[in-house]
């Protein structure tokens, strides 16, 4: 029998087949012919988790996966602000330990656009194309398609496809295969962000706005432009509801079988255990708003008569007359209003969480701040990705040990910070009672001891060293601290480590050890702030002025200590007063008090570069970049200075101190003289945690300007010169002293 005797004779069995089955001859008709089939009922667009479908569980820890969880959820999803976000997940985490499985329901439980589902052991199957008459019955998955040649329309079955890895892929190449000309896809309002926002104050180089995003139409790779319909259930993973919603929005392709909902389309798979939540990320729009809350299917498989359609199921004979009578899909009814919301944006302080400290706040403020860094810490590539398991560590000593008291949670979140080798990353607890009072002397640390400089109690003076703290000896009690200390380079971490002794909440016994090697106990009483603030500070404090006084009368001197230079008249008066040295020592070992921008404007005689701010960008979950922003300074003038210069730094040159640096040093107007600073640069933010506790860190990269690596490099001078014990104890500055020595000689 011929190809044209086989075609016949398939359509008149078809003709006799329809005859006996007219409800489904007309339900197809009206579907494919142009004309909108039966409605669906569907349930209100509140419900929608009940037709989400899950997929796979997580590669990663519970914990980890929480983490991630929670990270889309409180910066790019729908529901409530960052507070009440936290305090949902300090509800989940309740217990003295954690049913993670139980706590993704609760969490899911009591928040907007999340849902919580069992997860699926189904994967993706491998692609199938099965054909009747001509049409190809396409079951989108794993490889190639091959579309018959003399297919003239197509069913994609979009039934039981979980939320597995490469179902967008798949989706797109079945699409894709059956198409010649792009598939115009729906836009999403989402959440973006320019770093992450400082949630502790309103002054922000970071911030979060409403993008809409556009999605890269559906690649057409086809031969032949064939019509579609999409067969559909009532559970759809997210990719395939976006995929379903785009054709059908797009007039591209029907639906067989049941609604789509919107927001189900809008989500996103995040296992966490054996179960996993649906995180709602967008609001899908094209050129005329938001889409429906629903989708409704142009034909449902009960108008059809049927329980189930697949390419077993159709009758081949249909095949033959369905492609006559293939139109494209009418218009979306949008008389309906759209109910879902968008990603809201965020302010920082939009609310302030309750004081208080509990193993489930510990455990949200871990999980919370692991997202964060995941998402917005710029440095993973230099200190090491091991962010994963100090989560897990610092859970676990929630486990052990029941938190109970706020410093607890403290310790913790410092602990966590530590593997970040960040020099902002530091912990403060709002609210509370005040410290005691301070242990009033400043510290120099000395090949790794630390040494007393200044001292405002008379029984300890500088050049002692600090042996013991309560019985502990020194190099155990740093080394406790170190591990709960962030630092980019050992001298800064040495510093934020011993800084810790300065604030005191009961009486401390402090082991010394004088000059002459004796040794003794003072036990110091917590002491006025004001007495701190007057031994406090920069290595010297020295103002500016000549150096006659160690016999160079021909140089001058600045320090751009807060402590000492107050105010941008007292520089330009000092630089002023420098005119005609043959030289200039300009001590930036401590932290500018005034714009460090403008004393490089008038000490760099060019035009230079400032050092490159680099930003990460998230324009909702998906699309991560960063955005590099620098640019050229011009000199100024009168007064300025054009002579050579020595630049002073160390351990405590750090941030803005090294930002200042950073352009002396690019511009090569300088030669360093001290210690390496501390490798820390770039605006910090801040998250505000349970329990009151804001956790900084920096939020942006900083390269030189040649863009080459700063962060862990700092300033590394190019003479060393570090004190020793002698020098403290004589108020001797050897780095000053080779400053002179420098500008004398060259050498």
């Amino acid at each position: 029998m011929s190809f044209i005797q086989k075609g016949a004779a398939r359509g008149a069995s078809w003709a006799r087949r329809a005859r006996r089955h007219p409800l489904l001859t007309a339900s197809l008709l009206s579907l494919m012919g142009g004309s909108a089939g039966a409605q669906s009922q569907f349930p209100p667009p509140e419900e929608w988790c009940d037709f989400g479908r899950a997929g796979p569980a997580a590669t990663q820890p519970a914990p980890v996966a929480m983490s991630a969880a929670h990270g889309q959820v409180r910066f790019f999803g729908v529901g409530p602000s960052y507070t009440d976000a936290d305090l949902s997940l300090v509800m989940a985490l309740n217990g003295s330990t954690v049913d993670w499985a139980e706590a993704t329901r609760h969490y899911a439980s009591t928040m907007e656009g999340v849902c919580a589902l069992d997860v699926t052991s189904k994967t993706l199957p491998r692609a199938r194309v099965l054909t009747v008459g001509p049409i190809a019955f396409i079951r989108p998955g794993t490889g190639e398609l091959r579309i018959p040649r003399h297919a003239r329309a197509a069913i994609i079955d979009l039934r039981g496809l979980p939320a597995a890895p490469g179902l967008e892929e798949a989706l797109a190449r079945a699409i894709g295969a059956i198409s010649t000309t792009p598939v115009e896809r729906l836009a999403g309002l989402v959440r973006a962000h320019v770093g992450m926002l400082d949630e502790t104050t309103p002054y922000n180089v970071y911030g979060n706005y409403i993008d809409r995003l556009a999605h890269e139409p559906h690649a057409a790779t086809g031969q032949t432009q064939l019509p579609v319909a999409l067969l559909t259930e009532p559970t759809l993973a997210p990719a395939t509801a976006r995929f379903a919603a785009d054709l059908r929005m797009a007039r591209r392709a029907w639906l067989i079988g049941a609604p789509v909902h919107a927001a189900v389309a809008e989500s996103r798979w995040m296992p966490v255990s054996s179960r996993g939540l649906l995180v709602r990320t967008m609001r899908l729009e094209d050129a005329q708003g938001p889409i429906p809350d629903v989708l409704p299917a142009d034909l449902s498989l009960a108008t059809l008569g049927m329980s189930a359609l697949s390419a077993e199921a159709l009758p081949s004979e249909q095949s033959l007359q369905l492609t006559s009578w293939l139109g494209a899909p009418p218009a979306v009814d949008r008389t309906t209003p759209v109910v879902r919301n968008a990603p809201p944006e965020r302010i920082s302080l939009e609310a302030v969480p309750p004081i208080g400290a509990s193993s489930a706040i510990a455990r949200a403020d871990l999980l919370t701040l692991h997202g964060a860094t995941r998402l917005f810490y710029p440095y993973f590539d230099i200190v090491g990705d091991g962010i994963d398991g100090r989560l897990l560590e610092t859970l676990a000593r929630v486990d052990a040990t029941p938190v109970t008291h706020r410093d607890q949670t403290r310790r913790l979140l410092l602990r966590f910070n530590e593997v970040l080798k960040d020099g902002h990353g530091f912990v403060t607890m709002y609210g509370g009672p005040p410290p005691a009072g301070f242990f009033p002397v400043s510290l120099e640390e000395v090949q790794g001891q630390p040494i007393i400089r200044r001292s405002a109690l008379p029984d300890m003076q500088p050049g002692d060293t600090l042996v013991s703290i309560n019985g502990t000896p020194m190099s155990e009690w740093l080394a406790e601290e170190q591990a709960h200390a962030s630092a980019a380079t050992p001298g800064y971490l040495h510093d934020v480590a011993i800084r810790r002794l300065l604030i005191m909440n009961a009486p401390m016994d402090v082991g010394l050890r004088a000059m002459d090697g004796t040794t003794r106990v003072v036990q110091v009483q917590p002491q006025p702030v004001e007495l701190l603030n007057q031994v406090s500070g920069p290595p010297s404090l020295r103002a500016a002025g000549s150096l006659a006084d160690l016999g160079a009368p021909d140089l001058h001197y600045l320090n751009m200590a807060s402590e000492v230079l107050t105010s941008p008249d007292a520089f330009r008066a000092a630089l002023t007063a420098a005119q005609g040295a043959s030289g200039l020592v300009v001590d930036m070992r401590g932290y500018p008090g005034i714009s460090h921008y403008e004393v490089a404007d008038r000490l760099i005689p060019t035009p230079f570069r400032t050092p490159v701010f680099r930003y990460p960008i998230w324009v909702g979950p998906d699309h991560f970049e960063t955005w590099d922003s620098g640019h050229t300074r011009q000199p100024l003038t009168n007064p300025s200075y054009a002579g050579p210069i020595v630049l002073l730094v160390g351990p405590r040159t750090v941030s803005a101190a090294e930002n200042f640096s950073i352009m002396l040093t690019g511009a090569q107007r300088v030669t360093v003289i001290g210690r390496r600073s501390a490798g820390t640069n770039g605006n910090v933010t801040r998250l505000l945690l349970p329990g009151q506790m804001a956790v900084s860190f920096t939020g942006m990269g900083i390269l030189f300007p040649d863009q080459s690596r700063f962060h862990g490099v700092g300033i590394v001078p190019h003479i060393e010169v570090a004190p020793t014990v002698q020098d403290i104890a004589t108020g001797t500055d050897p780095e000053l002293l080779r400053a002179i020595q420098f500008l004398h000689t060259g050498q």
